[in-house]
């Protein structure tokens, strides 16, 4: 996973050994738990799951955002290929839990940046979003069946002032990992 970070081996085994730490604690709690609803989960499929959700020592190596750097960076192909081995075991991971698709049809998403709603030719850092439009997430992307639960996202980045709510609906499904998520998030 870090192979693609530019890191010193010794950085490397920290962040490496810190995510494995927290991921053994926080699995090894409720291993009986999580087995119980998937059967055919195995303690080093919860492991990987667990570490996407999980923090590093130095944020900006936390696997999700490693993960989701190389598969929306502008040359996706080396992208995806700086992360196949990580990409491959943690799907293989994921596939194990039945997909979890809402029963409302609606799943909800908050983004905190700069957006929008037409294309801007002074800035392409802006971002359009519109109305009724097909919004593609190359990379992985938490979501919840709640939209009180995105709203108390909101709270949490107080400082920024430009927040989209998403409401994404149609033939939408996604994984639920809320017993494997570091941070017991739903």
């Amino acid at each position: 996973m870090f192979e693609s970070c530019e890191l010193e081996g010794d950085k490397v085994k920290r962040l490496t050994e810190d995510i494995i730490s927290k991921c053994k604690e926080r699995i090894d709690s409720d291993f009986n738990e999580i087995k119980k609803k998937y059967d055919k989960i195995t303690k080093d499929d919860a492991y990987r799951i667990c570490s996407y959700t999980c923090e590093s020592i130095d944020r900006k190596y936390s696997p999700y955002r490693l993960l989701n750097q190389n598969l929306v960076s502008d040359d996706r192909r080396n992208g995806v290929r700086n992360i196949s081995k990580y990409l491959y075991i943690f799907l293989k991971s994921l596939r194990k839990i039945p997909r979890y698709y809402p029963k409302n049809g609606h799943l909800y998403r908050c983004l905190t940046c700069k957006v929008s709603l037409s294309k801007d030719p002074n800035n392409e850092n802006l971002v359009p979003y519109m109305a009724g439009n097909t919004k593609t997430f190359w990379g992985f992307t938490s979501t919840s069946p709640d939209p009180k639960m995105t709203y108390s996202f909101l709270k949490k980045e107080e400082q920024i002032k430009t927040v989209i709510i998403f409401t994404l609906g149609g033939d939408v499904w996604g994984y639920d990992i809320k017993l494997f998520n570091f941070f017991h998030e739903n």
